[in-house]
């Protein structure tokens, strides 16, 4: 295309760009991963509209709409804006955050993901937030861990306590996927909801500060230590 087109700027506003000269992806988010039926009727409408009438469901419980023109994105922002749908992100930023059901009707579930999820994005840490790299959070309801909490920068889910057998939740740090995959390691005792965003709210804010651009969060431990991190993030004996 010849005109002077600010594809990061676009990046953090849904639109990803495609290998098709001028077309692109939007990427749209909801919290915990809920659309409700308006939401859905929505996006195939826009799908219609401005693209080639089909949704594409995302590994981060995301809907996409390939192949919408550079020409109509504003157009699609005033009408996603005006449905109350928000948009995912791509590029050195938080991604969105994914959770499974959960207690909410998984039998298997022991925490409430979806408050935790919302708790979580109270305090700041939302999808679009800007960093060092790409970062993700998931959080899962049991051991089960559908949300795979092992590979991502932070991973949560549900767990018995061993000493107390109170519900509370375990903790990995430092996973990622990728050409060179890391897995991240658990922290040794299960920590209490207060616990687990206070510490996401630090883990991310030392990530902001102290890595390097297109550094995982992996790699910055790795660089730094495990033990020097942990007690820059306010953990001493993990």
């Amino acid at each position: 295309m010849d005109i002077n087109i600010d594809y990061d700027d676009l990046k953090g506003r849904g639109f990803l760009r495609e290998k098709q000269d001028g077309l692109f992806t939007l990427r749209t988010r909801m919290v915990s991963g809920n659309y409700g039926e308006y939401h859905l009727k929505k996006l195939a409408e826009i799908s219609k509209k401005y693209a080639r009438g089909f949704v594409h469901l995302t590994v981060r419980q995301g809907l996409e709409i390939p192949f919408i023109k550079f020409e109509d994105i504003e157009k699609v922002e005033k009408e996603l804006k005006a449905a109350g749908i928000l948009t995912g992100t791509s590029g050195p930023r938080l991604r969105a955050t994914t959770a499974c059901p959960g207690n909410n009707w998984c039998k298997r579930g022991l925490i409430d993901t979806f408050s935790l999820f919302e708790k979580i994005e109270e305090r700041g840490i939302k999808c679009g937030v800007r960093l060092p790299h790409k970062f993700k959070i998931v959080i899962s309801g049991c051991p089960n861990t559908c949300t795979r909490a092992q590979g991502s920068e932070i991973g949560i889910h549900g767990q018995v306590d061993p000493t107390t057998k109170k519900i509370g939740y375990a903790v990995y740090l430092g996973g990622c996927g990728g050409i060179t995959p890391y897995m991240g390691f658990k922290l040794s005792r299960t920590l209490a909801e207060e616990e687990v965003l206070d510490l996401i709210e630090k883990v991310v804010r030392f990530y902001h500060k102290n890595a390097k651009p297109r550094q995982r969060l992996a790699l910055l431990i790795k660089e730094i230590g495990k033990e020097n991190f942990l007690k820059k993030v306010g953990l001493q004996q993990e």
